[in-house]
């Protein structure tokens, strides 16, 4: 089976020629999920040499629907064969029939998603969006866990957070497991703290609402103004967090912004907490190699194609200060960051203008999370991996108007 396509306004034809069965349709069902995982969702099949159709072949099509509507999109069939149109018809799938292309279809190719604005699509939610920042726990390593640096803290679908802590719960050892969490919206995602352990996770339903026992935690509350997508082109294969975060200072025309992210990875660098803060008995001095039995680093970029969640906060400052709980960029000047990335199997999303709470809730009642990170950059010379980068996603943020409590500096 050979495959041409081409790119007519928002729609894909695809041309396909030869035999769609059991040899081939496993090919023909990755080829169309490729297809949908570059952000084409409005897909004609050009099925004019389309030779052959079998059971197999109608399954893959019935996937390839199923896929496209998930995502809101629109998949059609046209100038099919009298052979396919009657097995399809027979066969209860005649509504994917169409005689030939749309009469408004253009025929001149359609602009690359992001020639025009170096992959970027950018849209105004809400003018008068805001957060507003707090920072109710401020743990500092290796300092012993106290009952007063513990604050319990609920996740409400305005709250926005992450940081480390343990779901609050009844029982003896709670000590050991402070991990760290992010939470997006009233959903949490929370890393054990044990190298092997998967994440967990607590979502909001109905009158249910997360809480946590905190020892650590940038809380966010408010509305996201502003909605961004990305994608590749052809001078771009990826985007760098540092550059993402950058842009999103420069929409929201501030210093100080907290962002949520949907996006395929090309490559995480991060560390996850492997030991609970709670064993601590005395203030303590860290460093490698011991370091490794407290943390776990990922020795390569991990998760590529993969499909993370990402909750961070990012202040851009110049006055020589450093903020609470936020790293201080060695890629990226004067920025300083702190995000929190939950790692999923690969979901397509919805293209343009999305619901941030329903696309969210989506994907945590998919498939399980994988893992959990707190992203780090590894500026080493030559043998440094770099920072996390992305293939393509959608980002919703807002400024950070206001702090709450309390002073943002160290």
């Amino acid at each position: 089976m050979q495959f041409s396509q081409q790119q007519k306004d928002k729609y894909l034809l695809v041309s396909v020629s030869g035999r769609l069965d059991a040899s081939w349709a496993e090919h023909f069902l990755d080829t169309f999920r490729e297809y949908v995982r570059q952000g084409q969702h409005h897909i004609l099949l050009d099925a004019k040499e389309m030779t052959y159709l079998s059971s197999a072949g109608i399954r893959a099509l019935v996937q390839v629907s199923k896929i496209i509507t998930t995502v809101k999109g629109s998949f059609q069939i046209l100038e099919a064969n009298s052979f396919v149109i009657k097995t399809l018809t027979m066969t209860g799938f005649q509504s994917w029939l169409i005689a030939a292309l749309p009469a408004d279809l253009p025929v001149e190719e359609a602009k690359v998603f992001d020639k025009q604005n170096e992959g970027y699509e950018s849209y105004l939610l809400d003018n008068s969006a805001s957060l507003t920042l707090s920072i109710p726990a401020e743990w500092k390593p290796w300092k012993p866990v106290t009952k007063e640096g513990m604050v319990k803290l609920c996740f409400d679908h305005d709250v926005f957070s992450l940081g480390i802590g343990m779901p609050d719960q009844a029982g003896e050892n709670s000590e050991l497991l402070f991990g760290e969490f992010l939470s997006v919206a009233g959903n949490v995602v929370y890393q054990p703290p044990r190298e092997a352990d998967n994440p967990d996770f607590l979502l909001a339903e109905k009158d249910y609402v997360p809480e946590m026992q905190c020892i650590q935690a940038l809380y966010c509350k408010g509305n996201m103004s502003h909605l961004m997508r990305f994608a590749p082109t052809d001078r771009k294969r990826y985007f760098g967090i540092g550059e993402l975060v950058e842009k999103v200072l420069s929409e929201t025309k501030s210093q100080m912004t907290a962002f949520v992210m949907l996006a395929e990875v090309d490559g995480l660098v991060g560390s996850t907490l492997i030991k609970s803060p709670g064993t601590l008995k005395e203030e303590q001095v860290i460093s490698f190699p011991e370091l490794k039995e407290w943390l776990s680093f990922c020795g390569e970029r991990v998760h590529s194609r993969h499909q993370a969640l990402l909750f961070g906060v990012a202040i851009k400052n110049t006055n020589g200060q450093k903020p609470l709980l936020l790293q201080a960029s060695k890629l990226n000047k004067n920025l300083f960051l702190h995000v929190h990335a939950a790692v999923f199997p690969y979901q397509p999303i919805e293209s343009g203008i999305i619901n941030m709470k329903e696309t969210i809730k989506k994907i945590l009642n998919g498939p399980s999370p994988l893992a959990l990170y707190h992203l780090i950059e590894d500026s080493r010379p030559a043998t440094g991996l770099g920072e996390s980068a992305f293939v393509r996603g959608v980002c919703w943020f807002a400024p950070l108007k206001n702090f709450r409590g309390g002073s943002l500096w160290e």
